[in-house]
Parts: structure tokens; sequence; C-alpha cells
């Protein structure tokens, strides 16, 4: 075989590692200003979520049964101490039902007295936690209600120990949930016992948050309760978010550090509530 012939196909080269990163780099730049100034990606995000939604649902069949069998699996002595539990709570509540009767309806005769219009109660979807993102850089979970559920991206989600979230993305018959311990999630909150207001940011490990802007002088401890204040008309008053497990002295011209572990914890067929905008007699939000 002469010089000038080519080598054979083992010994021909690609081209170089840098040329290809260059290449790669420039699609990527791309597509983001494609994707800032179309959308498009969006659009695709939610094609595919559509599309592969069904094969989800199946394979999510045999964890359903098994877990559907488990608790059928429960004993009868097990389930008479839950029935005995419940009717003590049943005759604690009634009790505390009562009482809140008679609050409201000195509400509502003394808002008639003012002249004050009344505010109709939320209205709220209860819905189930299917499965968690699998993103470790994000605390989020889907639900199994969406759009056809009259649901929207910011409505607070709860549970019966309290605050769970926000959703931050709404499909037709589901939605992705953001769990408090996130970190692009913000809750104003409220300590009642030292009478603090702040904010907390989650740390993104679904199980703590931070609570920002404290304040420098104020008297925080270990295991007090944190609820949520109300303001910014997100999230009802009222709703427990945690409790402190741990505070660290503040520094000169700095914030205390103060860390809170969540209520409400995300788990397999997790019944939560959604709450919808609060509507006023005349039907504005």
């Amino acid at each position: 075989m002469s010089l000038s012939q080519t080598p054979p196909p083992l010994f021909k080269q690609s081209s170089s590692v840098t040329i290809n990163f260059v290449i790669c780099l420039i699609l990527s730049i791309t597509l983001i200003v494609l994707d800032l100034n179309l959308n498009f990606i969006t659009k695709i995000r939610s094609a595919f979520f559509s599309i592969t939604r069904p094969a989800i649902e199946v394979l999510l069949l045999p964890r359903d049964a098994f877990v559907s069998l488990s608790q059928h699996s429960s004993t009868v002595l097990s389930l008479n101490r839950k029935i005995n539990e419940l009717e003590d709570d049943l005759r604690i509540n009634a009790k505390i039902m009562l009482k809140i009767q008679q609050l409201e309806n000195e509400n509502k005769e003394l808002r008639t007295l003012l002249g004050l219009q009344v505010k109709l109660e939320p209205s709220f979807v209860n819905a189930e936690i299917r499965y968690e993102l699998p993103d470790v850089y994000t605390d989020k979970v889907v639900i199994n209600k969406g759009e056809s559920h009259e649901l929207a991206v910011g409505y607070p989600v709860i549970t019966a120990r309290g605050i769970l979230g926000q959703l931050s993305r709404v499909y037709n018959t589901s939605a992705e949930l953001t769990l408090v311990s996130d970190s692009s999630i913000s809750v104003p909150v409220s300590l009642p016992t030292s009478e603090v207001i702040g904010i907390t940011k989650g740390h993104g490990n679904r199980a703590t948050f931070e609570l920002q802007y404290a304040d420098i002088s104020a008297n925080i401890k270990v295991g007090d309760e944190v609820i949520t204040s109300g303001l910014g008309g997100v999230y009802p008053p009222g709703i427990l978010v945690g409790h402190i497990i741990s505070v660290s002295p503040a520094e000169a011209g700095q914030f205390p550090e103060v860390v809170g572990r969540v209520a409400s914890n995300a788990g397999v067929q997790h019944q939560v509530m959604i709450l919808l905008k609060k509507k006023m007699e005349d039907g504005t939000k």
C-alpha cells in the first residue's frame, strides 16, 4: 500500500474534543436564547409529561397494589384501638366545634351590626401524592389533580399536620407541588411564643428550613412553633409550618441563624388538601 492511500477506517481520526465542545456550547446557548424568546421548552415538557404519564401510572400499579395489600393486612386489634382513639378525639372535637360555632355566630352578628361584608369560607380540593420527581436539586412531588379541578399555580397545599407547599406547575389532570423545604419557596411566618415574624427559606433536603430576618433581640428557643402569618395573602394565617430545632446567636450586624424542621412531610399515598383562592360575596378574589 503506498503512502498516498487513505488509512483504514480503524485509524481515521474524528474531530477533536475541543471542536465538539465548542459546537455543543453554541447549540446550548442557541437553545437557551430561543426558549427565552419563544418559550417552547415549556410546551415540549408539557407534551412529554402528558405522553409519559400513562406509562408512569402503569409502573406505579405494583407499588399501589403492595400498599393496598399492606393496608388491608392490619389486625382487628389495631383497628379497634384506632377506632377508640378516634371516638375520643371526636368527643373532644365536638366540644371544640360547638365553641367555634358559637364564636362564628357572634362574629356574624358583630359584622351585621358594623355593616361589614362576610367573607365566604375558602373552598378546597382533596388530592393524593402520586410520586416524587427524580430531581436532586428540587423538592417536588406530583399530585393527581390539575386544571380540570380548577387548580392553578400558586395555590397553597396543606395536610393534617400543617403546610406542605405550593403548586408550581399545573397540567390538565395533575400538578407539581413544590415543598416548603425547597430552596425556592418562602413562607411568611410568625412565632407565637416569642412574638417574632420572619420568612422561611427551604434547605432543599425535604426536612428543614431557615428562618430569615428574625429579630436580633428575639428570645427564640428550640421547640418553638412556626406558623403562617398570613402576610402576602398566599397562605392562610395560623397554619403550622414546623418547629425550631436549632438557634445560633446573632453576630454583630447579622441576623441569628435559626433552623426549623417542617411539620408536614410528603409520603407515599399521602392525602393533601389544596386551598383555592378566597372569594368575597361580590365574587372578586
